[in-house]
């Protein structure tokens, strides 16, 4: 894996020129690469660049195990109907397809619909940053692993699971002005590793009162940290309510809350 992205540096690459030279010479990343850190400074980014670490101590995988049994229960009492195997092989797969191809299209309308503040707010970060430059990543997506649970953890008080999956993307960046090239080129396929942290579509489900103020709570801290503020209503200017905010047929009952890259490879060049 070409890097994990903890920070806002490419990986480190060997000084060139004299052969016989320790100097390490730190690459600055592409704007591609750069444009897949969104999550790299977020407690979930770092958590995903971690995830699975041998070197935890028996009592943290004894807690791990422990926080895992009681958010599965939970999620499994709000929502009796979950199945883990159609969770993956339908909900899951559809997000796949829809965040990913909302991202690399800006498509925030849809980023909206399929996202958390949290998540939202990181993706839309990034497509700004790319809007602003005149900028256009390739939109195919060549290839979509089937995704697999990580764990399920809490996460602003709620039960969530997270999935990881591979995706194999275009390392091709164009120019929206001229339409030509300007950082990789179309033969240039990556494997980009994603960690995706899904919680319920209060929209799909009917949550006892005490699972709504977890989600409000869990709004606010999120709003806040961005420095919004509640308006004469209390409520985040931010974010829009169910009654405003229009659902479509693609809706699912699930939404992407964080999301991290876990690593990334060159696959052919």
């Amino acid at each position: 894996i070409s890097g994990l992205f903890g920070g806002g540096s490419a990986p480190p690459t060997q000084g060139q020129g004299d052969p016989n030279s320790t100097q390490v010479v730190v690459r600055e990343p592409t704007f591609w690469e750069k444009t897949f850190n969104f999550a790299s400074e977020s407690p979930f980014g770092r958590f995903g660049a971690v995830f699975g670490d041998a070197a935890g101590g028996v009592g943290d995988r004894i807690f791990g195990e422990t926080e895992q049994a009681e958010a599965l229960r939970e999620l499994r009492e709000i929502m009796p109907d979950f199945d883990m195997d159609t969770f993956l092989a339908t909900e899951v797969v559809q997000k796949q397809k829809d965040v990913l191809g909302a991202y690399l299209r800006g498509d925030m309308e849809v980023l909206r619909r399929n996202c958390r503040e949290a998540a939202y707010g990181a993706l839309h970060k990034s497509v700004m940053e790319r809007q602003a430059h005149q900028l256009q990543m390739d939109e195919r997506l060549l290839f979509l692993s089937e995704p697999e649970i990580e764990s399920v953890r809490f996460i602003g008080g709620i039960p969530t699971p997270v999935i990881s999956f591979e995706a194999h993307q275009l390392n091709c960046v164009r120019s929206k002005l001229t339409g030509k090239i300007v950082e990789g080129n179309e033969d240039d396929i990556r494997a980009v590793h994603y960690l995706f942290a899904l919680q319920p579509n209060e929209e799909f489900v009917d949550p006892p009162d005490e699972w709504s103020k977890r989600q409000e709570n869990d709004h606010a801290e999120v709003d806040r940290d961005n420095g919004e503020a509640p308006d004469a209503e209390g409520k985040m200017s931010g974010s829009k309510s169910s009654e405003e905010r229009p659902r479509s047929e693609t809706d699912g009952k699930w939404q992407v809350t964080e999301l991290a890259v876990r690593g990334m490879m060159t696959v052919y060049q």
